[in-house]
């Protein structure tokens, strides 16, 4: 199965007629063949993170429960642990992954030891892993994860945040059920071209009776369905979850899913090289791993002072803006030896070629000659 499940339009929205509220219903359509019974495990999300919440709220949270996240998740997973720590008392557990990445090892190894260190019986209650990551970007062996989660602790729940995979990676939520995992969560505003507030959660049938939506809203008794305590959370508008219909058949018209995404993957490694090389630097994981975003470090000589090196990187980043018209997320990375690097993570897109990464690199070599003139004024030799 390809791609989640995507139904046309909510099941229950409703207008105002009078005093009533009149419903209509819609059957659920695939985006591609699917097996049966898929349909009805997936809901429609205002984002990604409204729905990482509903699951980590919804859980039946214990004193010293443990949830497993990496050092390379989403803000709102560890910022939600907080919460969830400080009100129920749990361990969050987390499994460092180290960047540069050179391979898939590099993300299995650090989940491996943590599971390893959590005592028998488990108390393991959660463990969430990016499909692809934000920053750095990387493609993340998530049904190896989820397989050494079971493994480990077959009771614990395994959560997939989606939010930049749908559009830019195959999700085959039938593999990644055979896996282990329970729940999915994904966005459709980043890379599948439909407006935001049109994300999606795709739940196994074991956990649905559990799982709430961040918004309890006047229909949703006790013993509302799954699907229908998701589909209406109160007055707002619907449009956006009907439009990833459009979204999907606008990206059958440039030629499908497989087309596009081998499109801007092959795009984004290749400038992902190419950069390096031209910086003589590197990318932060190999091509194997790297979706239709890279990112690549910066030309910042490592031998600068601290300082130096970060107010170049804030002249390069804030110069493609103001001088090119180009905008890039940058970040820093601290190795091992906790020594930070600065990198920019870089998009690719159907509308965009090779031309266009080359001009990005002269852009970006063009400010680090700026860059110069700030180490000099620290005195350093460039």
């Amino acid at each position: 199965m390809h791609l989640l499940l995507v139904r046309e339009a909510p099941s229950r929205a409703y207008f105002i007629e009078g005093n009533a509220k009149t419903g209509f219903g819609a059957t659920p359509t695939p985006v591609r063949e699917a097996q049966s019974g898929f349909v009805d495990q997936q809901v429609f999300l205002d984002d990604a993170s409204s729905g990482l919440n509903a699951v980590l709220r919804s859980l039946p949270w214990q004193p010293q429960d443990v949830l497993l996240l990496t050092s390379a998740a989403y803000a709102v997973l560890p910022n939600t642990g907080k919460w969830l720590q400080k009100r129920y008392d749990i361990h969050i557990m987390q499994a460092q992954v180290h960047f540069p990445a050179s391979s898939a090892e590099d993300f299995v190894g650090p989940v491996e030891r943590a599971l390893s260190e959590l005592p028998l019986p488990c108390k393991l209650r959660l463990a969430v892993f990016d499909h692809v990551s934000s920053y750095p970007p990387a493609i993340l062996p998530v049904a190896r994860l989820a397989r050494l989660v079971k493994d480990r602790c077959p009771e614990a729940l395994v959560l997939l945040d989606g939010a930049h995979a749908l559009g830019q990676v195959p999700v085959d939520m039938e593999k990644l059920a055979e896996a282990g995992v329970d729940v999915y969560v994904t966005d459709g505003h980043k890379w599948l071209m439909a407006p935001k507030g049109s994300g999606a959660l795709w739940a196994s049938g074991s956990v649905q009776n559990i799982l709430e939506p961040a918004i309890i809203s006047s229909d949703n008794s006790p013993a509302t369905k799954f699907q229908d305590r998701f589909d209406y959370i109160g007055t707002r508008d619907y449009t956006s979850w009907c439009a990833m219909g459009a979204a999907l058949d606008f990206r059958a018209m440039l030629g499908g899913e497989e087309k596009l995404q081998q499109y801007t993957s092959n795009l984004a490694r290749w400038a992902g090289n190419m950069m390096a090389d031209a910086f003589g630097t590197e990318t932060v994981v190999p091509g194997s791993m790297t979706p239709s975003m890279f990112a690549v470090r910066l030309p910042v000589p490592l031998a600068w002072p601290k300082d130096v090196q970060q107010e170049c990187a804030g002249l390069i980043a804030g110069g493609l803006i103001q001088n090119f018209s180009m905008q890039v997320i940058s970040f820093t990375v601290s190795s091992e030896n906790e020594n930070a690097t600065h990198w920019i993570r870089v998009s690719s897109q159907i509308y965009l070629e090779q031309a266009d990464f080359l001009a990005l690199t002269n852009a970006v070599l063009t400010l680090r000659q700026s860059c110069k003139l700030t180490a000099e004024r620290w005195w350093f030799r460039v």
